[in-house]
C-alpha cells in the first residue's frame, strides 16, 4: 500500500508560492517611486541655457 496525503485543500494554497515574488516586486517598485516623490526628483525650475 502506498501513504497518498493531500497535498493541497485548495487551489489558493498551490498558486500562494508564485504570486508571493510579485508582490515583493510591486512593493519595491513601489517604495523606490514613493522615495522619489518624496525627494522632489523633478525637472529644475530654469530651463537650460540653449546656444
Amino acid at each position: 500500500m502506498t501513504a497518498q496525503g493531500v497535498l493541497a485543500s485548495h487551489p489558493i494554497i498551490t498558486a500562494v508560492p508564485f504570486f508571493v515574488p510579485t508582490f515583493v516586486v510591486v512593493a519595491v517598485i513601489v517604495f523606490v517611486v514613493w522615495r522619489d516623490r518624496r525627494r522632489g526628483g523633478g525637472p529644475p525650475d530654469d530651463p537650460p541655457p540653449g546656444p
